[in-house]
């Protein structure tokens, strides 16, 4: 279930609380919100603080939070953070969210886009349009996510509006053959990364999984592509054509 930062700040601010929030997203970031007796003073989140770091948690949808009353790390107030805009915002994203959860279960779903339905609908910007080709019966929500680029709000609302157009629907899985050994794959897939870029491309496969939110346990034919999708975005074009060609010849043997 998708989880709105209203439910969880509000009392606080109600209660003058004082203190950090700590929210933690699922696609690798977090942020602190600063408070001080029911007033948000400060926010900072990985890359931004202040009003930046505000509209981005604004767009986070899949979070786990803690509250640590009192703290004692030091901040500077930003007087550009309202306590009151950022609680109204809130609450249009809550409005968002319910709907949102009402079509979408959670981030495991699998849709397909209707390419019939596709092609005659008139309502659809070229943004939207990007993410429900990525609605193809095989990705789940949280793999579109990670690979899309976008934030997170702004997809799931993208997916939810195509449902409710009767663009897209919930698929039935056919599971792909799982890899014989996950585990020495993504051993020898870091060593041909190494060859390829140096060092550095021991941390390229676990940046990877961490992207896609794939693990070494569902590693099958259709996801590990997922992967070397997301790896490629930091090879060069030449050394992405040879890592594809040493991956494909490289499952052929480890598929069931």
């Amino acid at each position: 279930m998708y989880q709105s930062l209203l439910p969880i700040l509000q009392p606080l601010i109600s209660d003058k609380k004082s203190g950090i929030l700590y929210v933690t997203h699922r696609y690798n970031d977090q942020a602190r919100i600063f408070l001080r007796d029911g007033n948000i003073e400060e926010i900072k989140t990985k890359n931004y603080q202040g009003k930046n770091a505000a509209i981005t948690c604004l767009r986070w949808v899949s979070i786990t939070t803690r509250f640590q009353e009192g703290g004692d790390e030091k901040y500077t107030p930003d007087p550009e953070i309202k306590t009151d805009e950022f609680l109204a915002s809130l609450k249009k994203v809550h409005r968002t969210i319910e709907i949102i959860s009402e079509k979408i279960v959670d981030d495991k779903a699998v849709f397909q886009f209707d390419s019939r339905k596709l092609k005659n609908s008139s309502k659809l910007n070229a943004n939207a349009f990007k993410t429900i080709l990525l609605l193809d019966g095989k990705r789940s929500v949280a793999q579109i996510i990670s690979i899309s680029g976008k934030p997170e709000l702004s997809v799931l609302t993208q997916i939810c509006r195509a449902v409710m157009d009767g663009i897209a629907a919930r698929a039935e899985l056919h599971n792909s053959p799982v890899m014989k050994d996950g585990k020495k794959f993504l051993e020898d897939l870091g060593a041909k990364l190494i060859d390829l870029v140096g060092p550095a491309g021991s941390s390229l496969v676990n940046d990877a999984l961490e992207k896609t939110g794939i693990s070494v346990h569902s590693l099958d034919q259709d996801n590990i592509f997922l992967v070397l999708e997301a790896i490629n975005a930091f090879l060069e074009e030449e050394d992405e054509d040879e890592l594809e060609d040493w991956v494909k010849a490289y499952i052929a043997e480890l598929l069931l």
